[in-house]
């Protein structure tokens, strides 16, 4: 222990002791009354008139002194509150030495010095040191005046063992009270600076961190990055929950679940809503500490809202299709594969191998600009018929999958039958420079069916091209018919 720590802790103690001599010193003021009817009523007609005058001298000197005591306190603020307390016990335990002598004389008991001796060490452990010196000096004195006028000695032997013993039992009564006392606050004082060193590294870290109860949503701490982030400014922060940090409660519980089981959570990755027009995707860091005898949270706080832009833009270049913004051919056999190999979880579905008519003619003719323009257009098409629950994906060129789910054949047949009529609709205005049209085939899969994927695709595409064939052979006898129309 530092000089420093050591002058506080006396200081420290000397406070609480000057408090407790004051309680004291009202308890006396308040029982002199029955002081007074022992000394001057009871013992009126006493055969030893010395007696009662030490007894009536020793009560009005300690009402005097509780008196003093009390004058200084209330009106000296200032005065040094070591020498008073040092004092007090000093006059007191010459009192009660003086007292014991005194009962020496007429009952032959020390009953008063020993009370006041365990009294002092109970609640007034002052240095050890000094109270070492006033204990040897008063008792000294003691024993003195004892011998003085006791004239048995083995009676004297017997009071000189007791009353040393419980002077060495009370100091050493006082130095365990003292000790521990002083361990206790430099305990506090440690923890007072941990938190204090604990406050500053919190204010000074350059993220958001908040400290909250782990039980309720009271906020204890909250750095500035913290309330700037989370707009809080105008806010009495004394009047701020954890709420916004969770707005899930059934997520909440199961992250107080696992931070419960696992002391800490790293990197906990979730969307929260800022204010009524801002969301932000945020990474949690979460350790459960112990915070003023109390289970809390510390809550690091990472803004990852433009990484999960990104993360956003670069699953989409890798998941849509950037001519027609529909899924790309990896997409699509990710989820076909996902259903093949699913188990008990598979569904039925029935995809349609779709190929769109006479592209290359459109190139050809229109050039290529034309040519993309007619496969976003048969796509728009495709997407404004097919429900939530249907999956369009590009196979590649101009070659189109659907996958329909909880439907039977009955069901997509018809489908896409308003689709071919969707296309007819933009034929027939004549927006387009091209014709739109297209051929499809289906495969309708059975949850346990042994299939590979390339097998389903393949057979789906040989329905297809039955379709393709007939529209080919059907192209070119109206092209011979316009041929012999023109000659």
């Amino acid at each position: 222990m530092n000089s420093t720590s050591n002058r506080e802790f006396i200081n420290h103690n000397y406070e609480l002791l000057y408090e407790r001599i004051k309680l004291v010193s009202y308890m006396l003021i308040f029982t002199y009354p029955c002081f007074f009817i022992v000394d001057f009523f009871l013992f009126k007609g006493l055969s030893n008139p010395t007696f009662k005058f030490i007894l009536s001298a020793v009560h009005i000197t300690g009402l005097v002194i509780s008196l003093i005591f009390l004058f200084i306190y209330h009106f000296y603020t200032n005065i040094s509150k070591g020498y008073v307390v040092t004092s007090y016990i000093l006059f007191y335990l010459i009192i009660g030495a003086v007292s014991s002598i005194n009962s020496q004389l007429f009952t032959g008991n020390i009953y008063a010095y020993i009370i006041i001796l365990l009294g002092v060490a109970v609640f007034l452990p002052i240095q050890p040191r000094h109270l070492l010196i006033l204990y040897f000096g008063i008792h000294l004195i003691f024993l003195t005046g004892l011998y003085l006028i006791e004239e048995d000695h083995f009676s004297f032997l017997s009071k000189l063992i007791n009353s040393t013993g419980t002077a060495v039992i009370s100091f050493m009564i006082a130095l365990s009270l003292f000790s521990f006392r002083m361990n206790d606050y430099l305990n506090k004082m440690k923890l007072r600076r941990n938190e204090e060193n604990f406050r500053r590294l919190f204010n000074m870290n350059p993220n958001p961190i908040i400290l909250s109860k782990l039980h309720t949503d009271e906020i204890l701490l909250m750095n500035k990055h913290a309330i700037e982030y989370y707009q809080l400014q105008s806010n009495d922060t004394a009047q701020i929950d954890g709420k916004f940090l969770f707005q899930n409660p059934e997520e909440k519980l199961a992250i107080l679940k696992r931070l419960i089981e696992q002391q800490s959570i790293k990197n906990y990755v979730m969307e929260q809503q800022i204010t009524a027009k801002i969301r932000k995707w945020v990474m949690l860091s979460l350790e459960l500490v112990d915070y003023s005898d109390e289970p809390c949270i510390l809550i690091g706080v990472t803004d990852i809202t433009d990484l999960k832009k990104n993360e956003e833009e670069l699953f989409k270049h890798a998941s849509i299709d950037m001519l027609t913004g529909v899924l790309n051919r990896r997409s699509g056999m990710e989820i076909l594969n996902q259903q093949l190999s699913g188990g008990s979880e598979s569904q039925e579905f029935i995809i349609c191998y779709i190929d769109i008519n006479d592209l290359k003619k459109t190139n050809d003719r229109f050039g290529h600009s034309t040519g993309d323009d007619l496969i976003k257009t048969c796509c728009d098409t495709i997407n404004r018929h097919i429900t939530n629950m249907d999956i369009l994906f590009r196979l590649g060129g101009d070659e189109f999958i659907i996958i329909f789910f909880q439907k039977q054949i009955n069901d997509v047949q018809e489908l896409m039958k308003t689709i071919k009529y969707g296309f007819e609709e933009i034929n027939n205005t004549q927006q387009k420079p091209y014709s739109i049209s297209a051929s499809y085939g289906f495969y309708h899969y059975q949850p346990g069916t042994i299939i590979t994927l390339e097998k389903i695709l393949e057979m789906a595409d040989q329905e297809m091209y039955k379709e393709k064939n007939a529209h080919k052979s059907m192209t070119s006898t109206f092209d011979s018919m316009m041929e012999k129309s023109l000659i």
